[in-house]
């Protein structure tokens, strides 16, 4: 997890112009100088251009460490002031550092000089969590036709979802900031602070340690609980979520809450309403206008979460926007031959398998590998630790090589990570820990159990991974937060050179459910009556039982056997590339890689209509429009293959399954034409379940195909048997 959120805040100048300041407030971590320097340099690096001046939130403890690190003697200082200067002038004034001390914030000048700029810490607070507003979606709108129906009653476009405001502990800590700033008084006071949600349990949990309280957080459960309170004898103060209405507040008067002691934490506006706004998102320039419910379906809020009546699905058309920003460099060092699957030839259990060998030995690879020894790697450095995979063995000796020409007289041991114990520890001083090719981290987290074990914390390790392949980048974050956090003050280091997000690793997938299928194909011989003569009915579940088994190993061939494969003019291959210029040679795998980053990057777009991620309460499939443009058989096959289920299920939208069903029937009826190479890998879709439809169209589909086909057996036949008498075998 990062240790800092950042923001921008904007005030009036004393010279009539605008001022602008750059905020960097610290969860409650312990820091170092170093990691001051690598924080502020960072943040600048990020931040949309030079600010005139830097604040800092944080503790007192924090404070020391900047403090420390402002000491003329750290030669790290002038460079780091050297980013605030540009063109031979000084951009960024001064650094700031405002330290929470007896529940206010006191600033403190990193320089010693006098305070040049008067931005108040409530504005700067207020400021930081606009953009927690806008960064986390915190505010839904309803679908069109649609609209949300609130515990109060009333019925509006929006909803505004609190418990989303922080996604980590720095932000925790901002909104803990600003609520403990705010409220103080009461916070101190108060024996019992109620709240209506348990997804603000968090906030309040943090402000109260902020100003040392102690009291019992009380949850409600919004309206339910409500006319069953009265106010305690004790001091309170009451919580509220949010709100579009300012019902809550207003109920909660009713029940004897007095006003002084009611808060809401983001609301549409603080005009007309009772008690205090820590939020009112008018006043940070968040205009929402809120529309009336006229005739449309209902999204029925309960407490936080969404219930509707209807979910019609978004459908996401697959663009150049969702190409991956590492896929060219992937392609680069893994598109001809190095991509080995499925579940074949790599001696594992792995549906994809990267061979390294040709990465290893590419010069930007070993420039990089280089920097990365030369600026990373600690001096203490004296055993490198490996997993047992050939490429690791290769990279753990080229390391080796490396670092003992930098440190000539110092042993350095190799160890795979397969016969580590403890006697191996005894004089260890700095550990590197190398894996080529990292998916889920799997063993990179067993050794960095080992290591917890064996050697003293304070003992420096750097986890080298140049690839990874993660789920998302949420994963491979948590597998960077797992590897690098530990009791001492410094982080573990991390290095990586390429990561490519390719989706879910879990075991059930299309190759696994489409092997079930296939061993029960006897039940749908036994038990399944169609209007197809026995003998062929028998005939083609056979074949196709035969078929899946036959092609475990791959995609389903076209009616002649063929393997399916690639034409010229692939959207995700880069023009004047390699790979681009040698089609004939590009695996099936590297195919399947391809698509399966692609759908990745589209599930985690940040951009609302090219996300392929479901809401609360809206479902998201892939657009039936995918399958026309990318009409390559093996980029069709290969999108069935890697969407999830819940991204091919249609049957909550008439308007898509019909347009699936009508390409279906196209597809099934020219199985014998290049239109319909792919007809085996939709007619497994289906089998499997993978690919749905509403029950009227599937009816369909598969009544007039089965028609087209029933004259003899065929492997497709019996696919399409086995999609018919799917509700049988389950």
């Amino acid at each position: 997890m990062e240790r800092y959120f950042q923001w921008n805040s904007m005030s009036s100048g004393s010279g009539g112009g605008s001022e602008e300041a750059l905020v960097v407030c610290y969860n409650d971590c312990e820091l170092s100088p170093t990691q001051v320097y690598s924080d502020i340099e960072k943040a600048l690096k990020y931040s949309r251009h030079l600010p005139d001046c830097v604040y800092i939130v944080g503790s007192s403890s924090q404070l020391s460490v900047f403090k420390e690190a402002w000491e003329p003697h750290q030669h790290r200082l002038l460079d780091l002031l050297k980013r605030g200067v540009k063109n031979e002038c000084v951009r960024i004034d001064q650094y700031v550092f405002l330290e929470w001390r007896n529940n206010d914030f006191i600033s403190h000048t990193l320089d010693g000089g006098k305070l040049e700029y008067k931005f108040s810490a409530k504005k700067l607070l207020r400021d930081g969590l606009k953009a927690l507003v806008l960064k986390n979606n915190v505010i839904s709108t309803a679908p069109s036709g649609h609209s949300f129906k609130h515990p109060s009653g009333t019925l509006n476009s929006i909803f505004i979802q609190a418990r989303e405001l922080a996604s980590d502990e720095a932000e925790l800590c901002l909104v803990g900031y600003a609520l403990a700033l705010e409220y103080s008084d009461k916070l101190k006071k108060a024996s019992k602070v109620y709240i209506d949600t348990m997804g603000i349990h968090t906030f309040v949990k943090n402000a109260l340690m902020r100003v040392g309280s102690k009291a019992e957080i009380v949850n409600f459960h919004s309206y339910a609980q409500l006319e069953k309170m009265n106010p305690p004898m004790e001091d309170y103060f009451c919580v509220v979520s949010a709100s579009t209405s300012g019902g809550m507040a207003k109920k909660m008067t009713t029940r004897r809450f007095r006003e002084e002691c009611i808060s809401t934490l983001i609301d549409r506006t603080e005009a007309g309403r009772l008690g205090r706004i820590l939020l009112p998102l008018d006043k940070i320039g968040i205009k929402i206008e809120v529309k009336e419910d006229d005739g449309n379906t209902l999204i029925e809020i309960i407490g936080e979460n969404f219930s509707a009546k209807s979910k019609p699905p978004k459908s996401v058309v697959i663009a150049l926007k969702h190409r991956p920003e590492n896929l060219p460099q992937v392609h680069s060092h893994f598109g001809l031959g190095r991509i080995l699957g499925f579940y074949d030839d790599n001696g594992s259990n792995k549906l994809l398998f990267l061979d390294p060998e040709q990465m290893l030995a590419d010069k930007e690879f070993c420039d990089w590998l280089d920097a990365e020894i030369d600026w990373s790697v600690s001096m203490a450095t004296n055993l490198i630790i490996h997993s047992d995979d050939p490429g690791s063995v290769k990279l753990a000796k080229m390391v080796h090589e490396r670092l003992q020409k930098r440190l000539v007289d110092k042993p350095i041991r190799i160890e795979p990570c397969s016969r580590l114990d403890i006697q191996k520890f005894e004089s260890i001083t700095g550990v590197l820990v190398v894996t080529v090719v990292a998916r889920d981290g799997g063993i990179l987290r067993e050794i960095s159990r080992d290591l917890r074990a064996y050697i003293d914390a304070k003992t420096p390790r750097r986890f080298l991974a140049p690839i990874g392949i993660p789920e998302s980048r949420k994963a491979w974050g948590q597998l960077k937060s797992f590897l690098t956090k530990n009791p001492s003050p410094r982080e573990y280091g991390f290095s990586n050179w390429l990561c490519l997000p390719i989706g879910s690793d879990s075991k059930e997938n299309a190759w696994t459910r489409l092997t079930n299928v296939g061993t029960k194909a006897e039940m749908v011989i036994e038990g399944f009556e169609a209007d197809v003569s026995q003998e062929v009915r028998n005939g083609a579940l056979e074949l196709a039982a035969e078929l899946i088994e036959k092609y475990r190993h791959s995609l389903l061939p076209t009616k002649d056997g063929k393997d399916l494969s690639l034409s010229h003019g692939f959207l995700f291959f880069e023009a004047d590339s390699e790979i681009s210029e040698r089609y004939a040679e590009v695996s099936q795998s590297a195919v399947y890689l391809t698509i399966a980053a692609v759908l990745q990057c589209a599930r985690e777009h940040n951009e609302h209509g090219l996300m392929l991620r479901p809401t609360g309460y809206e479902s998201a499939v892939l657009s039936p429009e995918c399958f026309q443009r990318f009409n390559d058989n093996i980029l069709q096959a290969c999108f069935l293959r890697s969407c999830l289920p819940s991204e091919l299920d249609y049957s909550a939208s008439p308007e898509l399954s019909k347009l699936m069903k009508e390409m279906l029937l196209k597809v099934f009826s020219r199985w014998d034409k290049q239109y319909g190479d792919a007809s085996l890998e939709f007619a497994a879709a289906l089998a499997t379940g993978t690919l749905k439809l509403t029950r009227d169209d599937t009816t369909i589909l598969l009544n007039e195909s089965i028609g087209l086909h029933k004259e003899k057996p065929s492997s497709l036949l019996g696919l399409l048997l086995m999609a018919k008498g799917k509700d049988f075998i389950n």
